[in-house]
C-alpha cells in the first residue's frame, strides 16, 4: 500500500515518548478530588512565552513531553469553560549529569466559581452510592497503576467491583487498564459491564472506540465514537476521535473494490467531523499532526501533508524517528512535484 509508511509512523507515534532521548517532563491532570478528568485534556508546554509543544492526556489523565532541555517551563491544562478553568503551573527542569532524566509535574484543575466540580464532560445525571470500601479499593488501584504496579492495581480494582458489582467507575477503570495492556478480551468484558450499568456515559464508548482503533476495526470505531458524540454532543473530543477513525478507515479502503464507503466519502465525513470539533472547541481541537498529514495525502494534497510533518518535526527535533519522518517529507514533496503539470 502506498500509504503504508505513513500509517506505520502513525501506529508507532503513541509509543515514541518512552523511546526518545533527552529529558522527559511528565505528569497528570487531576481534579480537586484527585481523580483524572473523564475526557482527554489538552496540555500545552511553553518556555518564556514561546509555545514548545502540546498534547492530550491519555485514559488515566497522564501527559508526556519528551526531549525537554533545561529551563523553567509553563504547563497549561485547558479548561472546558463549564466546570473547570484553564490552569497553569510551572515546571523547572534542572538536569545535571550526562544521561537523560525524568521530571514530574502534575496539574490540578481549578473549578469554575459556583460550578460543580464533578462529572466533567459527562452530561447524564447517573450517580451511585458507592460503599467506602469499594471506593478505597479503586483509589488504591488507580494509584498503583500510576506507579506502574499493574498486577497489584488490577487486584485492587477487581476487589472494588467484587465489593460493589454495580460499580460503574470500577468496571470502566479496570477495562481501561486492560486496554492499555492490550488484553482486549478482558477489556471488552469490563467495558461492556460498565456500559450495561450506565448506557448513557460517553466514556465507555470512547474506550470501546480506542480499543477498536487498536484492533484496526476502524469502521466500527467510527460508529462507536458517533454514539459517544450523541450522548455528549458538546464534547469536541468525540468529533476528533470520529474524524481520526474515519481517516484511518479511508487509508485502508481499497479503491478497486466497489463500496458505499469509498475513500472520498469517508474523507468528506472526516472533514465534517473536524469542522464540528473546531466549532465546539473554538478551533483548539483537531486530530494529531501525523493523522492530519495522512488526511491531506489521501485527499491528494501531498505538499500540505509534508508541511504538517515538517512543522511537527520542528517542534520535536529530538524524535527518535526524525530521519524516517524527514524521508517521508521528501517523498511527499517529490510526489507533489510529480503531480504538477
Amino acid at each position: 500500500m502506498k500509504y503504508a509508511f505513513l500509517l506505520l509512523l502513525l501506529l508507532s507515534h503513541s509509543s515514541l515518548a518512552l523511546a526518545q532521548g533527552g529529558n522527559v517532563l511528565e505528569g497528570k491532570v487531576v481534579t480537586p478530588s484527585g481523580m483524572q478528568p473523564t475526557t482527554p485534556v489538552r496540555v500545552k508546554l511553553t518556555l518564556n512565552g514561546r509555545a514548545i509543544h502540546e498534547t492530550f492526556t491519555d485514559l488515566s489523565g497522564r501527559f508526556t513531553f519528551p526531549g525537554v532541555g533545561r529551563g523553567v517551563y509553563q504547563l497549561t491544562a485547558e479548561g472546558d469553560g463549564v466546570t473547570f478553568e484553564t490552569t497553569s503551573v510551572t515546571a523547572e527542569i534542572s538536569a545535571f549529569g550526562g544521561g537523560p532524566q525524568s521530571f514530574t509535574q502534575d496539574i490540578q484543575l481549578r473549578p469554575i466559581h459556583q460550578k460543580p466540580a464533578a462529572q466533567l464532560g459527562v452530561v447524564n445525571a447517573f450517580k451511585q452510592d458507592v460503599p467506602a470500601a469499594a471506593k478505597a479499593a479503586l483509589d488504591a488501584g488507580l494509584k498503583l497503576a500510576e506507579e506502574g504496579k499493574t498486577e497489584a492495581a488490577i487486584e485492587n480494582m477487581r476487589k472494588a467491583v467484587q465489593i460493589f458489582p454495580q460499580y460503574f467507575d470500577g468496571h470502566l477503570q479496570l477495562g481501561n487498564t486492560f486496554l492499555k495492556l492490550d488484553q482486549f478480551n478482558d477489556a471488552i468484558a469490563e467495558l461492556d459491564r460498565a456500559r450495561e450499568i450506565n448506557p448513557n456515559d460517553e466514556r465507555a464508548y470512547q474506550s470501546f472506540g480506542l480499543l477498536l482503533m487498536k484492533q484496526r476495526n476502524y469502521a466500527v470505531a467510527v460508529a462507536v465514537f458517533a454514539e459517544a458524540g450523541r450522548l455528549n454532543p458538546s464534547n469536541p473530543m468525540n468529533a476528533v476521535m470520529r474524524a481520526t477513525a474515519l481517516i484511518h478507515q479511508a487509508a485502508v479502503t481499497d479503491e478497486s473494490v466497489p463500496s458505499t464507503e469509498d475513500r472520498t466519502h469517508l474523507l468528506s465525513r472526516a472533514e465534517v467531523a473536524m469542522s464540528q470539533a473546531a466549532t465546539l472547541s473554538e478551533t483548539k481541537l483537531k486530530p494529531d499532526t501525523m493523522t492530519l498529514a495522512l488526511f491531506y495525502e489521501l485527499k491528494g494534497e501531498p505538499e500540505r501533508a509534508a508541511s504538517e510533518l515538517e512543522s511537527y518535526l520542528k517542534k520535536n527535533p529530538q524524535l527518535k524517528n526524525a530521519a524516517a519522518i524527514q524521508n517521508e517529507i521528501k517523498r511527499l514533496r517529490e510526489k507533489a512535484r510529480a503531480s504538477k503539470p
